[in-house]
């Protein structure tokens, strides 16, 4: 009797009003369908459209962004803050140009965590097409931000005659990176990077032309500059500078600055086509 009078009183104090809450979102999958018409009708176009929609709605392209530009900042501000025309190092553009493909690994490992991707197993989709439409949502997410940082770092260091070439090395850099990575670490970069074995192939797929790349663009080819300033620190200390400087070797560190860079990009589209062979057969997980 008593929980009827109890259950009696508390529905009379119910309020027969409630309010509704709606929310709704614009459609942007057609929108970005139609922004990518350059790759064509087949499933790479709407896989990579579907990736900028989870990017957007996600709220996980502003911060990507953000992420990708502050060390970028940072280096633009070190071009402010340090005078590098007394540097005992000869810092130039093409010095910084190897270093952004670094940064896409980050980026590309933000693009893995997104959504769990186990319910494309049942889809008519194969885990080469999804990897394939990171890389290119990678490009496109980064490539004006790198445009633009290394246009400014070239107006601030004055060097606008090394551009062409620095552009060259940083597009070719970091494409290889991330085609790389996505080889080798596919949909689990973040759990691959606690393997031996895939980090020592990482290592020594990267290192080894990187470090060219860097050893030419760090003299503009002239790679004399090197001994010559180590002769004039062993005799005047830090303070030496280096003075000599063959156009001769300049114009060949030049070439092989692009030839390495040439190199990076058939790489690359070797490693999009391995893609296939190693990763085919494997289902979808993180």
């Amino acid at each position: 009797m008593g929980t009827g009078l109890l259950g009696a009183l508390a529905s009379s104090l119910l309020v027969d009003d409630f309010e509704v809450k709606v929310t709704s979102k614009k459609n942007l999958l057609n929108p970005a369908l139609r922004r990518l018409r350059f790759l064509g009708t087949g499933p790479l176009r709407l896989l990579v459209a579907k990736e900028f929609v989870d990017l957007i709605r996600s709220g996980t392209m502003k911060k990507m962004t953000v992420s990708y530009s502050v060390p970028l900042l940072v280096l633009l501000g070190m071009a402010w803050l340090i005078d590098f025309a007394e540097a005992p190092i000869p810092i130039n553009l093409l010095s910084y140009a190897p270093f952004l493909g670094f940064f896409g690994f980050n980026f590309y490992s933000w693009l893995t965590i997104l959504d769990d991707p186990d319910f494309m197993n049942g889809l008519p989709l194969r885990v080469p097409q999804l990897l394939r439409a990171k890389v290119v949502v990678y490009f496109l997410a980064t490539s004006w931000i790198s445009l633009i940082f290394f246009v400014l770092m070239a107006w601030r260091l004055d060097e606008w005659a090394a551009l062409p070439t620095g552009l060259a090395v940083m597009f070719a850099n970091s494409i290889y990176i991330v085609a790389l990575t996505a080889f080798l670490m596919g949909l689990r970069p973040n759990k691959a990077i606690f393997d031996g074995r895939i980090m020592f192939w990482f290592w020594l797929g990267t290192v080894l032309p990187l470090l060219g790349l860097f050893l030419l663009s760090f003299t503009q080819g002239d790679v004399e500059l090197y001994g010559n300033w180590w002769e004039r620190v062993s005799e005047d200390g830090l303070s030496a500078t280096a003075t000599a400087y063959d156009l001769e070797m300049v114009r060949g560190g030049y070439l092989g600055i692009l030839s390495i860079s040439g190199g990076l990009l058939v790489g690359s589209a070797v490693l999009w086509a391995l893609i296939d062979v190693r990763w085919g057969k494997k289902p979808f997980e993180n």
